[in-house]
């Protein structure tokens, strides 16, 4: 397995036994937060994953939303880090060019019950210092004119926001990479064990990893990695979240993120736009006990009627698509960012539920901190703050596309009309670092069959690109690595 700076597959074995100062485990939003503000220190650090991509689980799947810091207990981690993470966030954004929008929040409140809640919040809101406003009914109207006519009232958050999830993985890792920390995916850890002289070996499908810090970022399965370690007093169970995607020509039904009063299960069903100007409604919030990322008709049905109480419409006339994510629940009702109670040399960030895409950063700082405690940390004297994604055609000047062009044909080579994004669009990110290298990989970061279509028209093309610049057959090409396979053999070779 390849582990320098850059993308490292994980499909060859490891021929020896390397070593690091930190490996972190889990390349979702947390993983990667922590990777790039690791990667600040004269550190030998490894990023790894189980998955084909970085981001590929829960920091997929969520409701891509920046949260006020009203919503939590004062006083948990979830309320210190939603603060630190929403303050972070916008300088994070304009160094990593991740799309951020500062739209605002409305909760709004129906009932007696409603009011009650949106009042708690209002002083939990206050309490910890973050900007909130109560509104009447006319103010929120005045505000929303979109939505249910029968609120009474609605609690306005103006530091709330949307943000595209996607890049702000592929961003952080990316930043990290480009500060020689490394990465490695499809790499599952299957054991850890402390070693005589201090280490932790690491023990994967791979072969052995050798590191004097071990970083627990590993979302739904951290509590897996923490009973590798005999840390047994924790667990996580699944919580399911629907939605829908609507098409763009109604992504301006509403001018900021609205949620009604929530629940202990959540904040339950939003509405709102998104960074790529779709409308966004769900999600629900569903305990079970084993991983489902499937959708079901009664959740679906759930969604539609939470959204249309927020804001009557028909959004079933417009849905373009829906998904499931899932949610990491822990067995206390708080993150769990600490020193393993088991093992030296292990740090967990566990049970990270919602507002932990918010959080990130914060945790992030939490965990170099915790870091320190173990490592002496020095600073890197040429690290570089900032990421730069590869251009994107339709978001040029018109002067600058025609230059890009006549630098490079292939983006003059519509592939996604929906989306309109071109061949060289493709294959840039196919050579960035993180790479992609299947569907998915290039739909989060180029918006390639994210359209009204979904890839109906432009997947052939895709897998055509993908097997000419990977060098890949049609039958090696997935659709999310692993199993997911678009193509089964060829009927020109006489497959069946």
């Amino acid at each position: 397995m390849e582990t320098s700076s850059g993308k490292s597959s994980g499909m060859d074995p490891i021929a020896d036994t390397t070593s690091f100062d930190v490996v972190i485990i889990g390349a979702g939003i947390v993983g990667a937060a922590a990777f790039r503000e690791l990667c600040k220190y004269d550190l030998k650090v490894l990023l790894l994953d189980s998955l084909h991509d970085v981001g590929g689980d829960a920091s997929r799947a969520n409701s891509a939303i920046l949260h006020g810091g009203f919503d939590p207990q004062p006083g948990t981690l979830m309320s210190i880090f939603n603060k630190q993470g929403v303050q972070l966030w916008f300088q994070w954004a304009q160094d990593l060019s991740i799309d951020v929008e500062w739209t605002g929040s409305l909760v709004l409140a129906f009932n007696d019950a409603d009011i009650a809640e949106i009042t708690r919040l209002y002083h939990n809101g206050k309490k910890v210092r973050v900007p909130v406003k109560f509104l009447g009914r006319d103010e929120t109207l005045k505000r929303e004119p979109v939505v249910n006519p029968e609120v009474r009232a609605s609690l306005y958050a103006p530091v709330s926001g949307i943000i595209d999830p996607f890049q702000a993985v592929i961003g952080l890792v990316g930043n990290g990479l480009k500060n020689g920390g490394q990465l490695m995916l499809d790499t599952e850890v299957t054991n850890l064990r402390k070693s005589p002289d201090g280490y932790i070996t690491v023990q994967t499908n791979h072969g052995e990893l050798r590191t004097k810090v071990v970083v627990n970022a590993a979302g739904l399965n951290a509590h897996h990695i923490m009973h590798m370690a005999g840390e047994d007093w924790f667990s996580i169970h699944p919580r399911r979240g629907q939605y829908f995607i609507l098409d763009k020509n109604v992504g301006n039904l509403v001018r900021h993120v609205v949620f009604r009063a929530p629940t202990p299960k959540g904040k339950g069903v939003l509405v709102s736009r998104t960074t790529h100007g779709n409308l966004l409604i769900g999600p629900t919030a569903e305990d079970l006990t084993e991983p489902d990322r499937r959708t079901t008709a009664e959740g679906l049905a759930e969604v539609l009627e939470g959204a249309k109480h927020l804001v009557p419409f028909p959004y079933e006339r417009y849905a373009i698509a829906q998904y499931a994510g899932l949610r990491a629940i822990g067995s206390v009702d708080d993150f769990v960012v600490q020193h393993s109670k088991t093992m030296e040399g292990l740090v967990n960030a566990a049970g990270i539920k919602s507002p932990g895409l918010t959080a990130a950063p914060g945790i992030a700082q939490e965990l170099v901190k915790l870091v320190a405690d173990l490592l002496p940390l020095e600073e890197k004297k040429n690290f570089d703050p900032y990421f730069e994604f590869p251009p994107i055609l339709r978001e040029l000047p018109f002067a600058d596309r025609e230059k890009l062009i006549d630098e490079d044909p292939a983006y003059g080579h519509m592939v996604c009309r929906c989306e309109l994004v071109t061949e060289g669009e493709i294959k840039s990110v196919l050579k960035m670092q993180p790479a992609a290298s299947d569907l998915d990989g290039i739909k989060r970061r180029v918006r390639a069959t994210a359209g009204r279509c979904q890839g109906g028209f432009c997947t052939p093309r895709i897998i055509d690109i993908l097997s000419r610049e990977l060098n890949l057959s049609y039958d090696q090409i997935t659709k999310f690595g692993r199993n997911s396979k678009l193509i089964y053999g060829d009927n020109r070779r006489g497959d069946e």
